[in-house]
Order: structure tokens, then sequence, then C-alpha cells
């Protein structure tokens, strides 16, 4: 087990203000007036991190990993976006839609290289942090009164919390009694995971003996689903599923996200569907 200490804070801190500089500078003279040069937008992660670790210090374990997961899906969203432009440059050039030469496509590459040499250590970095806080939260009973469910095991009607993504709370929850449609999205927005899957059953919350009110089908790791309410939406891969959070991979960012039990739930309501082989 980590033990959740400043020094964990700290090195989340550090390895994102390196991804601020891309390291042997930017590249510049791109088509489009473009520039590859480090991420922005994340001045605000060391006072956020801050923030986080002055709730754990205060005994406030939930909120500060609710907290780090959040800037964990920022800054993957930021890193993302940074991919993807790169990505384009790249595949513009290769398709001839651009004239770049080749000496300034391998800048590009090797830009791209580059960061995400940066990126890993972060990625790193929150899971270590994440892990120990997710311990912290668990022994010191944050957690539906520090037990821990499995997706079979009763959780008392009174609270509203579930350790297990795939059990989100009790039959009378708002939740479970929104009504979501039937339909399925359009078969090209799977792009290229259209031609080996197609959409399979729409995820539902649905009621059990106990009166908790489950994930049908269950959600598992490996598995591909179709979002609709990523920006914008798509397929995404689960890498693993926690006790009060789900690990996607978003292929188009080349991204990592992690998503708590209050985001699961909106995007069920916005529609998740798992893909099934065709």
């Amino acid at each position: 087990m980590i033990r959740v200490d400043s020094i964990l804070f700290s090195n989340v801190s550090t390895a994102i203000q390196r991804t601020a500089n891309l390291t042997g500078g930017a590249v510049r003279g791109l088509p489009g007036g473009n520039v590859i040069e480090g991420l922005k937008g994340i001045n605000s992660f060391n006072s956020e991190l801050a923030e986080a670790q002055k709730e754990f210090n205060q005994g406030r374990a939930q909120s500060s990993l609710q907290r780090v997961r959040q800037m964990e899906m920022t800054f993957n969203g930021i890193s993302g976006r940074w991919n993807s432009m790169v990505g384009s440059i790249i595949a513009s050039a290769r398709q001839g839609k651009v004239n770049l030469s080749l000496q300034k496509l391998n800048e590009v590459k090797n830009a791209q290289a580059k960061m995400q040499q940066l990126t890993g250590p972060v990625n790193k970095t929150f899971r270590d942090l994440i892990s120990a806080l997710d311990h912290a939260v668990s022994n010191e009973g944050h957690a539906s009164d520090g037990e821990t469910m499995s997706d079979d095991d009763a959780q008392s009607p009174s609270s509203g919390t579930s350790e297990d993504p795939n059990q989100t709370t009790d039959e009378n929850s708002s939740t479970a009694s929104v009504p979501t449609p039937p339909e399925t999205p359009d078969p090209n927005l799977l792009e290229r995971f259209a031609e080996k899957y197609q959409y399979g059953p729409k995820l539902k919350i649905e009621a059990g003996a106990d009166r908790k009110a489950r994930i049908r089908p269950k959600i598992e790791s490996g598995q591909f689903y179709f979002m609709n309410g990523i920006d914008p939406p798509g397929v995404v891969r689960v890498r693993e599923v926690q006790r009060q959070s789900i690990v996607i991979y978003d292929s188009r960012h080349a991204a990592e996200a992690s998503i708590d039990a209050a985001e699961l739930k909106r995007l069920l309501n916005a529609g998740i569907w798992l893909l099934e082989p065709k």
C-alpha cells in the first residue's frame, strides 16, 4: 500500500510543470502558422494540488481524491488536444494536404515523441497519488462506512455511496428512475471501429432484489464502449474497473482518464453502449 505523503503531491506538480516547455524548443514555421510547443493551461494545477493536499491534511480524503481525479481528467484533456493537433499535422503532411519538408516533418515527429516522454511521468505520478488516496479513503471509512462491497453484496439503503461503479445507489435514486431512450447512435460515429464492431446493449441502471441499483450489463475491463456524453462522442476502452471509478483509454486523444461515480452517472444518462463484434 502506498502511503499518502506530501512528496506524492509534489511529484505530480513537478511532472506537470515540465510539460510547459517542449524539450529542445518549439517547432515553428508550420503551415497555417501552427506552433508546436509545451502544454498550455496547466498553470492552475499547482494551486489545485495544494488545495487537494490541504483537504487531505484536514481529514477530507474523499474530497481530496475527487479533486485529484478531476485534475487528472483535465490534464488528459489538455494533452489529448495537443496530441490531436500534432497528429493532424503529421497526417496532413503524409497525405499531401500540406506542403511540409521531410526535415520539418521529422521535427514534428520528434516533438511528439518528446511530449510523450514528458506526459508519461505525469500519468504515473497521478496514478500513484490516486492509488494512495484510494487506500486512505477505504481505511478511514470514507467510502460506504469503510466496507468493501462486491457487485453482488448488499448495501445499507441509507448509504448514498457505492464502492463498485457497477453498483450505483438504491432503487429510489433519482438516477435510477431517469428514463433513457432505447435508440442507438449513428453507426458512422463508430468510425474505424465500425469495421469490426456494432452497437450492443445500452447500459442501464436496474434495481436488484436487495433494492440496490446496478449497471447492467456490468462494465468490464478490456471491453469497448461508445460514450455519447464525452466530447466529442466516441469509442473508448475500459482499462480498469476500480471500487469507485473506472479508467478508460481514448485512442483518438491517446490518453487515459479516470471517471468517478458521479461522472459515470452523468455519462449513463447521456448514453453508453457496449460494442459487440460483428
